[in-house]
């Protein structure tokens, strides 16, 4: 008989833990904005990136998601992970962080080809973005040409090259157009970590 009784307490016990635990998963998926609680992913923000309502406030906002789109986009552009869709829209979406002088220089057209080109170069030399750290807002320069403001800004890129690993900085121009938004001109290669080009050429 205690045997017996013993098994019914531990089912009881049992049915009650799990009551309490459905009612719980209830309770947060009913939650109000409970859809909202889990993130997004990477890919998800920057394909549905709002760049009429959220477009970036700073200099150093608009080059940050920048890099976002860039890190996201070469490292896994073209793949199962990110279609060749996915990469004709990431293309589209900046653009949209881009001067207009910079995007007559270049068509959507020739740009989302260069674009693939430079991806399957990427992966073709087994190159990834590992990270990009931004200049802080005291090391942007401004200054001003007539009415119009421009901004310089630095990013150290951090990669991977075929195992190996680099650095190099890059250095972003910006200006700001007529609704107050920081646009990107241009941006280049304008130093390299010199120990591990060292390393490499040995």
């Amino acid at each position: 008989m205690q045997k017996k009784g013993m098994k019914t307490f531990t089912l009881v016990l049992f049915l009650v833990v799990l009551g309490v635990l459905g009612y719980y998963i209830h309770l947060t998926n009913g939650a109000p904005g409970h859809e909202d609680v889990t993130p997004s992913s990477e890919k998800d923000i920057l394909l549905q990136y709002d760049m009429v309502a959220d477009y970036p406030k700073t200099v150093r906002e608009t080059v940050k998601l920048h890099c976002r789109y860039l890190k996201y986009t070469y490292n896994t552009g073209l793949t199962k992970e990110c279609s060749e869709d996915d990469v004709f829209v990431l293309n589209q979406k900046m653009r949209q962080l881009f001067d207009d002088e910079l995007l007559d220089l270049n068509t959507p057209e020739k740009q989302l080809e260069a674009l693939k080109k430079d991806i399957l170069l990427y992966q073709s030399n087994k190159q990834k973005f590992v990270s990009y750290t931004l200049a802080e807002p005291s090391q942007i320069e401004y200054n001003t040409e007539g009415d119009t403001e421009y901004a310089k800004m630095t990013v150290n890129v951090a990669m991977t090259m075929d195992g190996a690993s680099f650095a190099m900085d890059e250095e972003y121009i910006l200006r700001k157009n007529q609704e107050g938004q920081w646009k990107i001109l241009g941006w280049m290669v304008v130093g390299q970590d010199k120990q591990n080009v060292e390393e490499e050429e040995k």
